[in-house]
């Protein structure tokens, strides 16, 4: 279980993961050796998972985010599933509850490229029997930086 000091360390850790461990010392009154021991604690129980980068996508040319819902039978979700997750363009899919049994979340570099994404890739699934697409207009909140809440 996480205290507050690694609540702290986290919520700096979201803003910028490459952060030195003396910079986090500082600001919460602790060794850089503490720092160094909570960081690593939390990577060996799992709760972090990974440091990573947030890369602005549409400077990489990919300007359209878009939803992908997919219907299939029970029997084939995670067959289906398995098949989106080969595609790079989709960065994230769920198995849902609710009217649609996937979602998968994407990217693509125009209209075009997102016609070939649903009608060449997803639409040719076996088992995907209907996609329903949309597109971001505009994004709001990054949902991939959740706020660890402290005292």
């Amino acid at each position: 279980m996480a205290d507050e000091l690694d609540l702290k360390i986290l919520r700096e850790l979201q803003k910028n993961s490459r952060i030195p461990f003396r910079d986090l010392a500082k600001m919460f009154n602790v060794s850089a050796q503490t720092i160094s021991d909570r960081v690593n604690k939390m990577v060996k129980n799992g709760i972090i998972r990974k440091f990573t980068i947030d890369c602005d996508l549409t400077k990489l040319g990919y300007s359209l985010t878009f939803f992908v819902q997919v219907d299939t039978e029970i029997s084939r979700l995670k067959k289906v599933a398995n098949e989106m997750e080969k595609y790079s363009e989709l960065y994230s899919i769920h198995i849902a509850t609710g009217e649609h049994d996937i979602i998968g979340i994407g990217v693509a570099k125009d209209t075009d490229h997102l016609y070939e994404i649903i009608e060449n890739k997803i639409s040719q699934i076996e088992g995907a029997e209907k996609t329903i697409t949309f597109v971001s207009l505009k994004k709001i909140k990054d949902v991939e930086k959740i706020s660890v809440v402290t005292k």
